[in-house]
């Protein structure tokens, strides 16, 4: 496991926090305080949307994540997994405690993803992040507008070619 790659499931943090940028749609680089229990911090790099898969497939849309690179792990808000439409429960299995991501389809609830726990009390998981595509503006939808651009920029077109 790739130790950028871990996270852990928080319920008392506000912020989902991220350690790298690769998790971001839309970052915004720029510092700002961070209040902790004993003081307020200069630590935050920037902020914007994020997009993160957890092991089995879940889809987490942040909107508002952290971007702090020193920290020691990604953080993930138990608040976030809320927004995205899921619910949180806990669990136990064979005299294990597990956290449980779960979503009600069609009356039925489903197990999404299973978080395990540290001694520490802790839950924790891994995640990754999602292949995105980008969308062309409008305006390079247009042939005659692309291929204004692609002669512009020197490149041969088919009559040169010819």
């Amino acid at each position: 496991m790739n130790r950028k790659d871990f996270c852990l499931a928080n319920s008392v943090t506000t912020h989902t926090i991220f350690k790298d940028k690769k998790y971001f749609q839309i970052l915004k680089l720029c510092k700002a305080n961070v209040n902790t229990i004993s003081s307020s911090s200069n630590l935050i790099e920037g902020s914007g949307r994020g997009i993160i898969m957890l092991p089995k497939g879940t889809k987490l849309c942040i909107d508002d994540a952290l971007y702090f690179f020193k920290s020691s792990r990604n953080l993930l808000s138990f608040k976030d997994i809320r927004y995205n439409g899921y619910h949180i429960e806990t669990n136990n299995e064979s005299s294990e405690e597990f956290l449980y991501i779960t979503s009600i389809v069609s009356g039925q609830k489903l197990i999404l993803e299973k978080l395990y726990i540290f001694s520490s009390g802790l839950y924790c998981t891994t995640m990754r992040t999602i292949e995105t595509n980008i969308a062309i503006h409008q305006k390079c939808s247009d042939p005659k507008v692309f291929m204004l651009w692609h002669d512009r920029l020197g490149h041969p077109g088919s009559i040169m070619m010819r």
